[in-house]
């Protein structure tokens, strides 16, 4: 009886479009999310103030910093760093856990 039930079945159609790949791993790692204090004690070592490292992050003024290191809440969810300014400001202070910065050299300059 089973046997006439699967026959009975209609085949599964082709999906439609292109198939999807497998999303590929990142190359680099997962950065956890910083909180407030970290973006603060950060932005303190490299002499940042807070209108500097709002023109570095593309922030609108200082005051969306200081909302981001007291995580402060507007509209019932506190104001955090996005992981890519988080990478950025890492980057800048020599700490992030992957890479570095490292100057590049002139056009004119060949590599060795």
């Amino acid at each position: 009886m089973s046997e006439s039930s699967e026959e009975a079945a209609p085949p599964e159609r082709p999906k439609r479009g292109r198939p999807k790949k497998p999303p590929e791993p990142p190359f680099y790692p997962e950065l956890p999310q910083p909180t407030g204090e970290q973006v603060r004690e950060l932005r303190l070592r490299m002499g940042w103030t807070l209108s500097y490292t709002a023109g570095i992050l593309g922030l609108t003024d200082a005051q969306a910093v200081s909302d981001i290191e007291r995580m402060s809440e507007r509209k019932g969810s506190p104001r955090m760093l996005n992981l890519r300014s988080w990478t950025l400001m890492l980057l800048a202070a020599g700490e992030h856990p992957t890479f570095v910065l490292v100057e590049r050299q002139s056009s004119t300059e060949t590599p060795d």
